[in-house]
C-alpha cells in the first residue's frame, strides 16, 4: 500500500484536498441556495406584497438566508414554514400550504398548478410535499409525474434524517451547481445532515450525506455524496464535497465511512486488478464572499482528482477533466437583483466532465446532468435580472451563451435569452407575458407565451 500511495499522484491530490479543510475560524453555517423547485421558495411569495409575489413564476431562487430574514419578523402560517423547513426541529411545528395555478397558452391554453405543503407530525417529523405540473411547461422538459416531491424528516439526537424523493442542490451558483444540481428529475435518496464538532483545531462544521439506488437502463446504479460546510468568518465560507456514481457497490457499508476516493482506491487493487471504470468520482471545492449585500462566490470541480489541463501547461499527461463556475450577485432596489456567472467545463477525447469511459456511470440521471446544466466541454456566460418595476409589475431579463471549450467532443452551440413580465392585476390574480428565443446552429426559434395565474 506505501509503495502505491507514493506512486499514485492521485492519492497525494486527496491529501492536499483534505489539508485545505484545517481552519480555527469562529463557526457558522454556509448561505446555500435553495433548489429552484423547494416548497420554501413558494411560501416566500406568500409573505411578499406587490410585484416580488410573482416571483415564484419567474423561476426566482432564494439563498437560505434571505429565505429566513423574509420570514424572520412574521408569526403567518407560511413564515413558520419557512423556519420549519429551513431549520427543522430548532423552529416550531408547521402546518401550512402554499400553491398557485396557471392558465397558459401558445398555441392553445393549457392549466397547470403547483402545491407545496409542510405538516409536523410532532415534534420531531416533518412530511414535505409538492405536487407540480407546471415544471414541465416552464422548462421545455417532458412532463414530470405530478408527485414531484414527497419527503420525511425526522430530528433525532444524532442528526436529523430526510427520505424520500426531492430536488437537490449542493451550493454552487445561481444557475446551478457543479457537483449536485436541481435540473434533472428530483430524485429518490436518503439524506443525513448534523453539526459536527471537529475538535479545537477544525471547530464545527455543518455535515451532510447523502444516497440513492436507482435502475438505469435495467441495471442497478448507486449514487452517494457528502458534504462539509461552514462559515470562515462573517465574509468567507467554504465547502468540501465528494461524490461517485457507480455501477458496483463492494462492501457497501464502508462506503459510508470511508471517503469516497479513499473507497475507490482500496477496492480497484483488492478487488478488480486495477480496473476502476465501475467507480465515477468527483471532488468540488466551493468559496463564498460577501461584501456587504454582495456576493462573489468561486466553485471549483475535480473530476479523477488530476492535475487539469490548465495545470500542466497543456500536456497531455493527465486527464484535463476539471470545471469552475464564478458569480457575482448584487442586489437592486424593491428587492431586485442582478446576476452575473461564468462556467467552464473541460473536455477531452475520452469525454471530459461528466462524461466517462464507462457510459454507464456518466454523470447524468433520466438524461440530465446531475451537475451544472451547461453539460460537458463548454464556456458559458449566463445573466439574469430580476427588476420590480412598479408595486405591481415584476421584469425578468435571462440570457445565456455557451460556445465549445476544447476541440473536442463535440458539443452544441448555443444561445438563449428570455424575457419575462408579468403584472398583479388584483391581490391573488396575475398576467404575464413571456418570449423565448434560442439559437443554436442553424435554427432560431422563438417562442411567445401567455399566462393568467391565481396565487392561494
Amino acid at each position: 500500500m506505501w509503495i502505491h500511495w507514493q506512486k499514485d499522484s492521485k492519492m497525494r491530490t486527496l491529501v492536499l484536498f483534505c489539508v485545505v479543510a484545517v481552519w480555527t475560524l469562529p463557526p457558522a453555517w454556509a448561505d446555500d441556495i435553495a433548489p429552484i423547485n423547494a416548497p420554501e421558495n413558494d411560501f416566500a411569495a406568500q409573505l411578499m406584497e406587490g410585484a416580488v409575489k410573482l416571483a415564484p413564476l419567474t423561476h426566482r431562487v432564494w439563498s437560505e438566508n434571505d429565505l429566513l430574514r423574509l420570514s424572520a419578523n412574521s408569526d403567518a402560517a407560511p413564515a413558520i414554514a419557512i423556519r420549519r423547513l429551513l431549520l427543522g426541529q430548532q423552529a416550531p411545528e408547521a402546518r401550512s400550504v402554499s400553491a398557485f395555478s396557471l392558465l397558459t397558452a401558445e398555441n392553445e391554453p393549457r392549466l397547470a398548478w403547483r402545491l407545496s405543503g409542510v405538516y409536523s407530525v410532532g415534534r420531531d417529523a416533518d412530511l414535505v410535499y409538492v405536487a407540480d405540473t407546471t415544471r414541465s411547461f416552464v422548462e421545455q422538459r417532458p412532463q414530470m409525474p405530478w408527485l414531484y416531491a414527497a419527503q420525511l424528516r425526522v430530528y433525532t439526537p444524532i442528526g436529523e434524517w430526510r427520505i424520500g424523493q426531492s430536488p437537490i442542490r449542493w451550493g454552487g451558483g445561481y444557475s446551478g451547481a457543479l457537483l449536485l444540481s436541481d435540473n434533472p428529475p428530483p430524485l429518490l435518496h436518503v439524506d443525513y445532515r448534523a453539526a459536527w464538532y471537529l475538535g479545537r483545531l477544525l471547530q464545527t462544521w455543518r455535515f451532510e450525506q447523502m444516497a440513492a439506488i436507482f435502475t438505469e437502463n435495467g441495471e442497478r446504479r448507486y449514487l452517494m455524496a457528502r458534504r462539509l460546510r461552514r462559515e470562515l468568518s462573517p465574509q468567507w465560507e467554504i465547502s468540501l464535497a465528494e461524490a461517485f456514481k457507480a455501477s458496483k457497490l463492494p462492501y457497501g457499508a464502508t462506503a459510508f465511512i470511508l471517503p469516497f476516493y479513499l473507497y475507490q482506491y482500496i477496492f480497484t487493487w483488492q478487488l478488480y486488478d486495477r480496473n476502476d471504470d465501475w467507480f465515477n468520482y468527483m471532488a468540488e471545492v466551493q468559496v463564498k464572499y460577501r461584501l456587504g449585500d454582495q456576493k462573489l462566490y468561486f466553485n471549483l470541480l475535480l473530476d479523477d482528482i488530476q492535475a487539469p489541463r490548465w495545470l500542466t501547461r497543456f500536456r497531455y499527461t493527465t486527464p484535463r477533466k476539471s470545471g469552475f463556475l464564478v458569480g457575482y450577485q448584487v442586489p437592486l432596489r424593491n428587492s431586485g437583483q442582478l446576476v452575473v456567472e461564468v462556467a467552464h467545463t473541460d473536455g477531452d477525447p475520452g469525454g471530459g466532465v461528466y462524461n466517462y469511459k464507462n457510459p454507464a456511470n456518466r454523470w447524468v440521471y433520466r438524461n440530465a446532468v446531475l451537475g451544472h446544466p451547461t453539460g460537458t466541454n463548454r464556456d458559458m456566460l449566463w445573466l439574469r435580472l430580476d427588476l420590480p418595476l412598479t408595486d405591481r409589475t415584476y421584469l425578468v431579463v435571462e440570457h445565456s451563451n455557451t460556445r465549445r471549450a476544447n476541440a473536442t467532443p463535440a458539443v452544441p452551440v448555443e444561445k438563449a435569452w428570455s424575457v419575462q413580465l408579468h403584472w398583479m392585476l388584483q391581490k391573488e390574480y396575475s398576467l404575464g407575458v413571456r418570449w423565448q428565443q434560442h439559437i443554436a446552429h442553424d435554427q432560431h426559434t422563438n417562442r411567445w407565451i401567455l399566462q393568467l395565474g391565481r396565487l392561494f
